[in-house]
């Protein structure tokens, strides 16, 4: 059986097993268990299911990372808006990093006045965009993540460690009921965490739609963001009193 056969079948089974260990994988597509962890690791890779306790378990559609083209049509007016407010942050020379999240991506349009900033970005179309408006750019490189163009991996990782970076604007697919930002995708949750390492202040940026909405991977907790860039005061469930970061609803 061919490596993608294989990936389809695992895929059928979880269909309507919801999960399955990785030895029961095994002796139900008569390969060993080394090959079925290194099929399971790759889908994984591909966000087609979630690795848990030994096995694999399907991923809802909720979770499933929409493509690209898609994303952007999505609450575009209020990313709009939160794009031009999160430009304001945005010191003459700063060395930022942007995110490759839809989000994100109409902050180009609001940078062309900084003087002397320097971008770093995972995001192919974002990179397109500064470059096209003569802004300094870096793109990460890596391997491309297919559904946001997207670089991700050890590469990218390595890239941005690079960098002392002042200002980190980024966002993510939702923050669940103990405020934790999640995200269906490892790789792009793993770059974000790269990022906010090299980074002196964070800014997330994040809509109404988005709270309590919980995905697989866990970011940080949005109380350690030094910024909350939003559209709703409902916001501030997400803090006690003493919370050091700073709201800005728009």
């Amino acid at each position: 059986m061919l490596k993608e056969e294989r990936y389809d079948r695992i895929l059928a089974i979880l269909e309507t097993e919801q999960y399955v260990s990785a030895v029961k994988l095994s002796k139900m597509l008569y390969v060993s268990l080394p090959t079925v962890r290194r099929d399971l690791a790759e889908l994984g890779r591909r966000n087609q299911i979630v690795r848990s306790h030994g096995g694999a378990k399907k991923i809802q559609a909720e979770h499933i990372v929409a493509p690209l083209d898609f994303r952007k049509t999505v609450h575009a007016a209020e990313k709009r808006a939160l794009c031009r407010r999160a430009a304001e942050l945005v010191d003459h020379k700063d060395i930022i990093f942007i995110d490759a999240s839809t989000t994100t991506l109409q902050m180009a349009d609001f940078l062309s006045e900084k003087k002397g900033i320097t971008v770093i970005t995972n995001g192919i179309p974002l990179a397109t965009l500064l470059v096209q408006k003569g802004i300094k750019t870096y793109c990460t490189g890596g391997e491309i993540f297919e559904n946001s163009l997207a670089h991700f991996g050890s590469f990218a990782e390595e890239f941005i460690q690079r960098f002392n970076i002042d200002k980190l604007f980024f966002s993510c697919h939702g923050v669940n009921e103990k405020g934790m930002l999640t995200d269906p995708s490892l790789p792009e949750t793993q770059i974000r965490k790269a990022a906010i390492n090299q980074s002196r202040e964070t800014v997330f940026l994040c809509d109404k739609t988005k709270f309590s909405l919980s995905t697989p991977y866990n970011l940080v907790s949005i109380q350690t963001v030094d910024y909350v860039i939003t559209d709703s005061p409902e916001i501030s469930k997400y803090f006690p009193e003493e919370a050091n970061s700073k709201i800005i609803v728009v």
